[in-house]
């Protein structure tokens, strides 16, 4: 399962803001060009998670982006669906399967399948946060560090 561009981007910008010592709000700009990003896109993204509310911009000389939620309740999931909507990989009961719903037990095994898949998949992500990624972030930073 490969994730859009977009999603990714969102979450390492996220993981910018929240791993980064400083507290100061960081632009759109600067989180283009230390995070080596698409800055047109990026600012799409940010607009995105601002209006998600997991985000929020800070007027002024020194303004930029914050995080408007503690990172230990932001998670992959909120990312995911402010980034791509909602996760909907298949249903016989709606669209073209829908015909053939419960007249073929092929299309039933498969559709409870995909529903068993949804359901992990969604947990997965929502027993991710922003936190525990940046708590995973920092400690391969110091392993890497006491290698070299």
């Amino acid at each position: 399962m490969k994730f859009s561009a977009k999603f990714e981007y969102a979450l390492v910008a996220l993981l910018y803001l929240k791993c980064e010592p400083d507290e100061m709000p960081v632009s759109g700009r600067t989180l283009s060009e230390k995070l080596n990003l698409p800055y047109r896109f990026l600012e799409q993204i940010l607009s995105d998670l601002k209006k998600g509310g997991i985000i929020r911009s800070v007027r002024g000389k020194q303004g930029g982006y914050k995080l408007s939620v503690e990172p230990e309740h932001i998670s992959i999931y909120d990312v995911y669906q402010v980034t791509e909507g909602k996760f909907e990989p298949w249903d016989c009961t709606h669209g073209e399967s829908a015909d053939g719903c419960g007249q073929s037990h092929n299309l039933c095994v498969i559709n409870q399948f995909y529903t068993d898949f949804k359901t992990t998949f969604i947990d997965l992500l929502k027993s991710y946060t922003l936190d525990r990624l940046c708590n995973s972030a920092k400690n391969l930073k110091n392993l890497s560090a006491k290698v070299v």
